[in-house]
């Protein structure tokens, strides 16, 4: 940034306005630094954003993304990842260790950040313990959800391991429409069944995206068909 003129600077433009006056392109140019040989960090911010449209897409970016960028090494790769880390933290202010799954939106508030920008299917499996409390979460599959590339077996296995005494499972749709596939509808009964058998039972099977969700308990999909929805426990 030492090639830039003093006010072009966004360091000194956040000193001096504030950084709500800053634009996404000066913003990413504090948090990279500097450029690169005849390329000024601003011009390297402006490639990136423009590349990916903006921060919310720059969120999905891995690693090895970032850095096919010419002046992205692993620092300036890493610190982009850190920060838009927080950003999702921040937007979901609740230390897992301390959550407790009583209804479907406590679980999508689980997994929202997860999910955000993804364009891959994730599935999650939420193991609790005898209060609901949260044990872990884990990302089981990633792609589309069909017994292809999902089976009980897998989904079981990792719930015994983590002491489960019940489980739920949340994934996201990147079409952002929740409405469950018939393969959702298909992989969901096996898993519900197997659960029934081992004494593992599935409470519900979330589909989610960015904004909204669609509790496959809650439209009779999985468990009791008489079941109205609401507490995650609800028989």
């Amino acid at each position: 940034m030492k090639n830039l003129l003093l006010k072009e600077h966004p360091r000194e433009k956040l000193y001096k306005y504030g950084s709500s006056n800053l634009t996404d392109i000066e913003l990413l140019a504090i948090i990279l630094r500097h450029g690169g040989k005849r390329t000024s960090v601003l011009d390297l911010s402006r490639k990136i954003i423009k590349n990916f449209g903006g921060f919310k897409n720059l969120v999905d970016a891995d690693l090895n993304e970032l850095t096919s960028y010419k002046y992205i090494g692993k620092a300036k790769a890493t610190s982009i990842k850190a920060l838009t880390e927080i950003a999702l933290r921040l937007n979901n202010p609740d230390t897992e260790s301390s959550i407790q799954v009583n209804k479907p939106k406590d679980v999508y508030d689980l997994v929202r950040k997860d999910i955000f920008g993804k364009k891959k299917e994730y599935l999650f499996l939420i193991s609790l313990d005898t209060k609901n409390n949260l044990i872990s979460k884990d990302i089981v599959s990633i792609g589309t959800i069909n017994e292809a590339v999902i089976h009980p077996r897998e989904i079981y296995n990792k719930a015994i391991r983590n002491n489960a005494v019940s489980i739920i499972l949340a994934h996201n749709h990147p079409s952002n429409d929740t409405t469950p596939s018939k393969e959702d509808i298909y992989v969901t009964q096996r898993i519900y069944k197997t659960g029934q058998i081992i004494g593992i039972p599935l409470l519900d099977h979330l589909i989610v995206s960015a904004k909204d969700y669609t509790s496959m308990k809650a439209v009779k999909l999985i468990g009791d068909r008489n079941t109205k929805g609401g507490d995650i426990n609800e028989k």
